[in-house]
């Protein structure tokens, strides 16, 4: 998977997302599954996977990132409901530095050999690039941060608000429109739970929840 690839499908292509239909941007989840976090050990054994099987390789430096991206619509028209839908897009992303070039790759196979066939794939595009290099690439050094963890504070997660109170609050709006003059309203609600994951060789461990 090509990076820009990597990241229209764990959702950092953010304009395209902003549509009716979940269906092209991963796959269709309920909403318990959508609650449900990814437990952060389990991101972390991930990540080493990856990072040990780039030095494996030849990697100087190497960095993961492993994204989920949650996205919910409840999108009304008139007095029906038009569509309600929930999606995950789910995928790691490996950069290393090897021969003193740059290599990216990407997968959304999570089992373990994917994982270490897609870091073993950055460091021969790593390799490959280097031959075209006239310099090559030096990183400052620079200090890891350990294992740390940031989550948008909330004081109600979105998710977690029932989808009937959300239609409710959706096709009141549209009533009253109707009633003011309108001949047709489109409604709807459009959520967002970015969780993201980065490691790297330089002991960097860090887990964000974004909301």
């Amino acid at each position: 998977m090509r990076r820009r690839d990597f990241l229209y499908a764990t959702g950092l292509g953010v304009g395209a997302t902003l549509l009716p239909s979940l269906n092209t941007f991963g796959r269709l989840i309920t909403v318990e599954e959508a609650l449900t976090p990814v437990d952060v050990k389990l991101k972390k054994q991930m990540a080493d996977i990856a990072l040990n099987a780039a030095k494996s390789k030849g990697a100087t430096y190497a960095d993961v990132r492993i994204g989920r991206y949650l996205n919910q619509v409840v999108a009304t028209r008139d007095s029906r409901v038009e569509n309600v839908a929930n999606s995950e897009s789910y995928g790691i992303g490996v950069r290393v530095l090897a021969n003193g070039s740059w290599g990216f790759a990407a997968t959304n196979n999570m089992d373990n050999d994917s994982i270490a066939k897609t870091a073993e794939l950055a460091v021969s595009i790593a390799k490959g690039n280097s031959k075209l290099m006239s310099e090559p690439v030096q990183l400052a050094p620079q200090k890891g941060y350990g294992e740390v963890s940031w989550k948008t504070p909330l004081e109600t997660n979105a998710f977690e608000v029932p989808i009937p109170q959300k239609l409710d609050l959706l096709l009141k709006v549209n009533s009253e429109a109707l009633k003011g003059g309108a001949k047709y309203v489109n409604s709807s609600i459009f959520m967002v739970n970015e969780q993201k994951y980065f490691a790297s060789t330089d002991g960097s461990y860090i887990d964000q929840d974004i909301h």
